[in-house]
């Protein structure tokens, strides 16, 4: 399954495939260009980079007790 390009305007904030490319370079997605010129994303990499990038914010924003024993 491929995001729609409705997702894919959700995602990047834009409508140009060129635009949608280099956001997508920038935030280090996998994706190939169709025939048609626009970017395809998979859904399953999607997910996969939407969770790390969640869990890499609750990680920044909650502290590491573990070495205090606590």
């Amino acid at each position: 399954m491929l995001l729609s390009d409705e997702d894919l305007l959700g995602l990047t904030g834009f409508v140009r495939p060129s635009k949608q490319i280099e956001w997508l370079c920038r935030e280090g997605f996998t994706f190939r260009i169709g025939g048609d010129g626009h970017p395809k994303v998979d859904r399953a990499h999607y997910d996969k980079m939407m969770g790390a990038a969640s869990g890499s914010a609750r990680r920044k924003t909650e502290p590491d007790f573990s070495s205090m024993g606590v």
